[in-house]
């Protein structure tokens, strides 16, 4: 079921974006990237597809797609250096350390390119993996750039407005949920809290994809979804900046400096 927002919260600051995510759990801030922007990361996006395709890893078919027409892409950290950037982004890691209190990790980075005719991805929330009831405090958040046009026909995200005010996430009661279609420009990015009951919408245009892709930080006691020292090659490590040394799980945690860890110890 689908209902309507008098409007969606759109922020012209960091500011308004922080007061729409504690409100609503969801901020929409426009023209983070340009057009040369969104081209540079649209190109190396297609390398990585390009590249997993030819080294036979799966791009479509996961368990938590309805169908195989979804491209999923997933390690773009250890893909393009613009990839490093974005998880960087100013606005995003002020947007993050705002929402998470603190400090915090990268848990994924992953592109989700939603293809014609792909149905709907079922109702969660990102942290769902951790029982209720949650506390009165996010331990995620995602941030979502948008490479195209997010439409309803397309296949844009879906969010249950309120629903980050919940200790939990749905249940079967979720796909009767009244959701709203997260509709921006590309260049724009999305954030949402952790809580927020959202899936990908279903693909009805008569061609479009609808490229996005999906930053997910949480707090530092949580294990990340992706093993960065597994799948990194070192010289990425090696030219990784502290702060993302830091949201990857390489400088530090809560509890103090890994410096066995540096000394070689």
């Amino acid at each position: 079921m689908t209902t309507t927002m008098e409007k969606l919260p759109r922020a012209r600051s960091v500011a308004e974006a922080k007061q729409q995510l504690t409100e609503h759990g969801l901020t929409i801030m426009e023209d983070v990237l340009d057009a040369e922007g969104i081209a540079r990361v649209r190109a190396a996006l297609k390398r990585g597809i390009e590249a997993d395709n030819a080294n036979g890893v799966q791009l479509h078919g996961f368990s938590f797609d309805p169908d195989t027409l979804n491209t999923r892409v997933f390690n773009l950290i250890g893909k393009d250096q613009v990839f490093r950037d974005l998880v960087q982004h100013p606005a995003a890691v002020e947007l993050v350390r705002y929402l998470l209190d603190g400090p915090f990790l990268l848990s994924n980075f992953s592109a989700n390119v939603t293809a014609p005719g792909s149905g709907a991805m079922g109702m969660h929330a990102d942290q769902g993996y951790v029982p209720a009831p949650w506390p009165s405090y996010p331990l995620a958040i995602n941030v979502a750039w948008a490479l195209d046009d997010f439409t309803v026909e397309n296949g844009a995200t879906r969010f249950v407005p309120g629903s980050h005010l919940k200790d939990h996430g749905p249940g079967k009661a979720s796909e009767r949920a009244q959701t709203v279609p997260i509709i921006c420009k590309a260049g724009s990015i999305f954030v949402m809290d952790g809580r927020v009951w959202h899936q990908t919408g279903p693909n009805t245009s008569g061609g479009d994809t609808r490229a996005g892709l999906f930053a997910y930080y949480v707090r530092p006691f949580i294990r990340p979804q992706w093993n960065w020292y597994l799948t990194l090659a070192p010289e990425v490590v090696r030219g990784a900046s502290p702060l993302l040394r830091e949201m990857l799980g390489y400088e530090r945690n809560p509890t103090g400096d890994l410096q066995t860890v540096h000394s070689g110890t």
